[in-house]
């Protein structure tokens, strides 16, 4: 993977996140490495991370889903202000051999990873599942 400091590009992420997504409370992108075609999942909020301690219990309970699922946390930042958080994730779809192999699993462990960012929201103390904000940014246009 060449991401070269997890912490830092999950920062960047964040204050991107607070500055572009500031809608969004929370969601999950998928990042291709322009460089070696890797993947990377992110997951994010806009939900005042350092100043609301059910938003801390939901990463925690994030990242409880992620090692349960085996899966590697590559890095976690907050912007500046603390309002918005970025946690980046490890794809790992190199079993795969075929790209509709690759496409077919990422988007699979995307769409788990939206319900286990959901499920740690309500968890966590959100809103009642029907009144519950989108998780998965589809086909976001980062600018």
């Amino acid at each position: 993977m060449a991401l070269y400091n997890g912490k830092v590009s999950a920062t960047l992420l964040a204050i991107y996140a607070r500055y572009k997504l500031a809608s969004i409370p929370f969601g999950t992108l998928l990042i291709r490495s322009v460089g070696d075609g890797n993947l990377i999942a992110a997951v994010f909020g806009n939900e005042s991370y350092l100043f609301n301690d059910k938003v801390k219990r939901q990463v925690e309970l994030i990242r409880h889903w992620l090692r349960d699922a085996g899966t590697q946390e590559l890095g976690f930042g907050v912007s500046p202000d603390g309002n918005s958080w970025s946690m980046l994730v490890h794809v790992d779809h190199q079993q795969y051999q075929t790209p509709a192999g690759k496409a077919f699993h990422a988007e699979m462990f995307q769409s788990g990873l939206d319900d286990a960012v959901r499920k740690a929201w309500l968890d966590a103390g959100g809103v009642p599942q029907e009144s519950a904000p989108p998780a998965s940014l589809e086909k976001h246009q980062l600018a």
